[in-house]
């Protein structure tokens, strides 16, 4: 009796679904709790993963494509509301609608607001994109439902897969049909795994010092700027090999450059002695986990600006090792200690959500944003089935925005490209111009383009968009 009550509180923390006589609802993983105090219409929480077609989309397909989307992974169609001693996920009894799309993506949508979902669908000629709340998911996730939502709409204009979906290598394209005619879904699908993994009685790791920001003027509210370079996925993948390390690891390397340059020309002398890029990693590699939920955590690449300008080299080789120094299994237990067991803790539960909150922005000024300068993410090769492979010109990957950064860095992999988006807040775009000067001078071709120009930042509109799609 006494380990089955044991086994039980366990499953209560790692099953996020549950029911009661007000209905279903759902549980926030353990990443997702602090999205809410701290997001708002600007800084959103929303991330962006965008796939251009070769050609214009059907938007009564498309509608469709959600439809049958929202019915397979239901968990994905919620909004937040405000219980006495957390947030929690209520299931929405309608279907989403399609948005138009802006220059200036994830902003105007705040998840606080009373009836908003935790995530958007907005297309725009032959571009269609999902803007997904970190609340609700991550990275994975966020693909998941976009991989998904094209193999819809491509099933329902006719094309077939050439390969068997929801198994093996595209088992992340959840459209079996028998999950629709009688749906049961995996409740692994949306389990807390953070709390799977919970680890007891480790120590916390070690506050990181406050890291440099850049001090550039904003752009005004509503605009956010997204500057795109692609390169040629082979070259640069041999560019990594030349220095000896992971692709990942020269880019953010090459991001620590364009900051130390930044960092040395600002005047007056910063205060703040060091610049720090955080590399978000998916624990699915490390923790065995089907869930779509949040899995996810970082690792700090910091450098000391007192010892002065490092070279490149210099920099490559120091992030080489402090990514195999902080990314093993042990570090990576001392994060999921400290965050995953303040959900457990009895004393914490019992506190009332306002002041929660309260906790919540205090403890993401001291372990978030004040310890990064900016960050970089990279999701890898993103692979579709052969079938629909020629009918998607490309994807995309936008970083959340953030007033403290500012200016921050995803990537992604399709096909022979790689694409390396900025999502940027401030009119400066110093940053992105040292970022792509310095893979130049590396020999590497990028083609870069900006999608928000002064003449659209003048034109499009402030307000949060409502205009439905039909």
């Amino acid at each position: 009796m006494h380990i089955w009550a044991r086994r039980s509180r366990e499953q209560q923390f790692i099953h996020t679904r549950r029911e009661d006589e007000q209905g279903e609802w759902y549980a926030l993983d353990n990443a997702a709790i602090i999205m809410p105090a701290v997001a708002n219409e600007i800084t959103t929480s929303l991330f962006r993963f965008e796939a251009e077609l070769d050609a214009p989309i059907d938007v009564g397909v498309m509608g469709k494509a959600l439809e049958l989307t929202v019915r397979r992974m239901p968990y994905f169609n919620v909004r937040l509301r405000r219980g006495f001693f957390w947030y929690y996920f209520e299931p929405c009894h309608t279907l989403p609608h399609l948005y138009p799309d802006s220059p200036s993506p994830s902003q105007l949508w705040d998840i606080n607001k009373r009836g908003t979902r935790m995530f958007r669908i907005r297309c725009e000629g032959n571009r269609v994109a999902g803007e997904f709340s970190h609340a609700l998911t991550d990275g994975t996730g966020g693909m998941t439902f976009l991989k998904t939502l094209l193999a819809n709409y491509f099933l329902l204009k006719g094309i077939a897969p050439g390969a068997e979906l929801g198994e093996g290598e595209f088992r992340d394209i959840l459209t079996s049909q028998s999950f629709i005619e009688s749906p049961s879904i995996p409740s692994d699908e949306f389990e807390d795994a953070y709390q799977r993994y919970f680890p007891k009685g480790l120590p916390f790791p070690d506050a990181g010092p406050n890291a440099f920001h850049m001090k550039f003027k904003r752009l005004p509210k509503g605009q956010y700027r997204v500057i795109s370079g692609e390169l040629n996925l082979t070259e640069a993948l041999g560019e990594a090999r030349r220095h000896g390390v992971s692709l990942t690891e020269l880019m953010t390397a090459v991001y620590l450059d364009a900051l130390q340059q930044i960092w040395h020309e600002t005047v007056p002398r910063p205060k703040e002695d060091y610049i720090a890029v955080e590399v978000p990693l998916n624990l699915r590699t490390m923790f065995p986990s089907k869930t779509f939920r949040n899995f996810s955590l970082f690792v700090l690449i910091v450098e000391d600006m007192r010892l002065g300008m490092r070279s490149f080299e210099e920099l490559v080789m120091r992030t080489h090792y402090q990514m195999k120094l902080e990314y093993d299994r042990m570090s990576i237990a001392k994060h999921l200690s400290r965050n995953a067991g303040s959900a457990r803790n009895l004393i914490v539960r019992a506190v009332p959500l306002f002041i929660k909150d309260i906790f919540a922005r205090i403890f993401f000024a001291k372990f978030g944003e004040s310890m990064l300068s900016g960050f970089i993410s990279n999701l890898g090769q993103v692979k579709m089935p052969p079938g629909f492979t020629p009918y998607i010109q490309r994807f995309g990957f936008i970083p959340a925005p953030s007033l403290t950064t500012l200016t921050n860095a995803s990537m992604l992999s399709w096909g022979d490209k790689l694409i390396v988006d900025f999502g940027s807040l401030t009119e400066s775009r110093e940053l992105e111009r040292l970022f792509f000067r310095r893979l130049r001078s590396l020999g590497l071709q990028v083609r870069v383009s900006c999608r928000l120009d002064q003449a659209e930042a003048k034109a499009q509109s402030k307000e949060e968009p409502n205009a439905i799609l039909s």
